[in-house]
């Protein structure tokens, strides 16, 4: 049984193109599961969502917000400590695996803070590892993870360009049918720009590897 889970992390959030998203994303019925993380509590009371489940150390959200999320019976408050091994994103994450989340969409997870960004991103993998479809989204940029095979609607792409930044040391067997720089059984390695600033030129564009693991990147100028 699909089950949805949309995150919302304690970074930036544009809450009219979330707002948007969202809608787009799930139409009229809102995800199954929604998980606000420390400060995104903020973004989810601006959104006007009653989240299922609140996590987090809590030294970022303001105090009269989260008393107000604490006192809802429906909502579940998950608090952890300051001093801990994993970011509040990646105790999200963890929570919505044990969930069975089936699709994870994460927003609010980029922003200012480097670090927290490429954490966020690498956290895609504990989703892959876990046969859970998931997504990183901000207003300029879809950021998914992928081995084997993915296809991309060009109706449904994120923005004019799509990028492929390998995750491990080598991806090999690239083969790229659909768009305007085409690929057949290529290798990108790390530290290598050569993915960069691809673009969808038939109805419908292929991404097929043999080995290794591929973060795409799907971003509007």
């Amino acid at each position: 049984m699909k089950k949805s889970c949309l995150i919302i992390a304690g970074g930036e959030l544009d809450i009219k193109f979330a707002s948007c998203y969202i809608k787009k994303k799930y139409g009229r019925e809102l995800p199954d599961m929604v998980i606000a993380v420390d400060r995104g509590l903020e973004g989810v009371k601006q959104l006007g969502i009653l989240p299922h489940i609140l996590l987090g150390d809590y030294d970022s959200v303001k105090s009269e917000v989260l008393k107000e999320y604490e006192e809802v019976p429906q909502v579940t408050c998950l608090r952890y400590p300051p001093e801990k091994d994993y970011t509040d994103s990646h105790l999200a994450i963890e929570k919505a695996i044990q969930e069975k989340a089936t699709d994870i969409c994460i927003l609010g997870a980029t922003g200012t803070r480097m670090d927290h960004s490429l954490a966020n991103m690498g956290l895609l993998w504990l989703c892959m590892k876990a046969g859970i479809k998931a997504e990183l989204v901000d207003a300029h940029n879809r950021i998914r993870m992928m081995e084997h095979r993915l296809e991309i609607q060009k109706e449904e792409q994120f923005g004019k360009y799509v990028s492929l930044l390998p995750y491990t040391e080598y991806v090999t067997g690239i083969t790229l049918t659909g768009f305007q720089y085409p690929l057949y059984k290529d290798t990108l390695s790390m530290g290598i720009s050569r993915g960069i600033s691809n673009e969808i030129i038939n109805d419908v564009a292929v991404i097929e590897i043999e080995t290794g693991i591929l973060y795409v990147i799907e971003s509007r100028d």
